[in-house]
């Protein structure tokens, strides 16, 4: 019998990365040790549903606080490998995408239930998104077909961390950690899907050479000083890593940004580059651990986010060799 899927289908032109510039090297965990890396989605149809939503069906749009990639000063993994959202004890948690459950645990002893979903949504191949901290429902096993109508989880009490969904997007192993914004550009609650990663909706004119990100942090833990507990804040600064034709990496730093946290700037003003240079380059977000707003990361000796994202816990500058397997290569106009 043919199943039923309760998907919000959007029809759209090509959706275009910047990452479709670029070829990144793969390489093994022995090679370059890593927990994240930047999988572009360049032609999704299908955007994700809320993981939180009423009995009737209609979406609530959670408060986002540690974001994917997100350096922090807290227990857990740091960088973040996920997206927390703020969402209370006992409320159900529905799949944002139909799809079969690959792998659950059931044990709650330690506040780690967790359950991992595998869709087919029209991509080249499948996407996993992870739920974490959660009690799945009485009865879910591995190998049941799940729907975006039907709750698999509710959120577990406080035993280790405050109360929450941690939500992620992983490979088939849950060892490599992937952005989640592409799956949510349409959700203007989360800025079109930068809440959920430090950088998201990377764009370079190639006609132009002007290069523009998103860029910005939210709360780790509950803020008084805000809305709901939770902000999102700047980062201290961006940092353009570049090599023109293979020569020395250099970098420059970038403070202006718009007031949707956007920086943009003109790659081959600022590097010197001329037309038909080969350029390759990364950047760096590091975040304030002496921000008079962003104040639950006082204090804080890891500051550091990169796009792409690819890699477990490196320094602040990379090593050439490390620089050339992260970096992105372009050809000025």
């Amino acid at each position: 019998m043919k199943k039923h899927t309760c998907f919000r289908i959007r029809f759209t032109c090509f959706i275009t990365f910047l990452l479709t510039l670029s070829m990144i090297c793969v390489l093994s965990a022995s090679d370059y040790d890593r927990a994240f890396i930047q999988k572009p989605i360049n032609n999704l149809l299908i955007q994700a549903l809320s993981p939180y939503k009423s009995a009737e069906g209609i979406e609530y749009w959670p408060l986002c606080t540690s974001k994917n990639n997100q350096p922090r000063y807290v227990s857990g993994t740091n960088p973040h490998q996920g997206t927390d959202l703020s969402i209370n004890v006992g409320e159900s948690i529905y799949p944002i995408y139909d799809g079969e459950v690959i792998y659950i645990n059931k044990d709650i002893s330690a506040q780690l239930g967790h359950i991992v979903v595998k869709s087919d949504i029209g991509y080249e191949e499948s996407v996993y998104i992870e739920y974490l901290h959660v009690i799945p429902i009485d009865g879910i096993e591995t190998g049941d077909y799940v729907y975006t109508s039907i709750p698999i989880a509710t959120i577990d009490e406080y035993k280790r961390y405050d109360s929450h969904l941690h939500i992620g997007r992983v490979n088939a192993e849950r060892a490599l950690h992937y952005q989640l914004y592409d799956l949510f550009s349409d959700t203007a609650r989360w800025k079109n899907g930068s809440d959920l990663d430090v950088f998201s909706h990377p764009n370079f004119n190639s006609e132009m050479n002007t290069f523009s990100i998103t860029a910005y942090v939210s709360s780790d833990t509950e803020n008084t000083d805000y809305y709901g507990g939770y902000g999102r804040f700047p980062m201290k600064y961006i940092t353009f890593f570049y090599s023109v034709n293979n020569g020395t990496w250099k970098n420059f730093n970038i403070t202006d940004y718009d007031e949707d946290f956007r920086y943009s700037f003109n790659i081959k003003d600022l590097t010197g580059a001329k037309s038909n240079d080969n350029l390759r380059y990364y950047l760096t977000a590091t975040r304030d651990n002496n921000s008079t707003l962003d104040t639950t990361f006082k204090d804080a000796t890891y500051t550091v986010a990169y796009y792409p994202a690819y890699y477990s816990h490196p320094s602040a500058t990379l090593t050439k060799d490390q620089a050339d397997i992260i970096s992105i290569s372009i050809t000025i106009k």
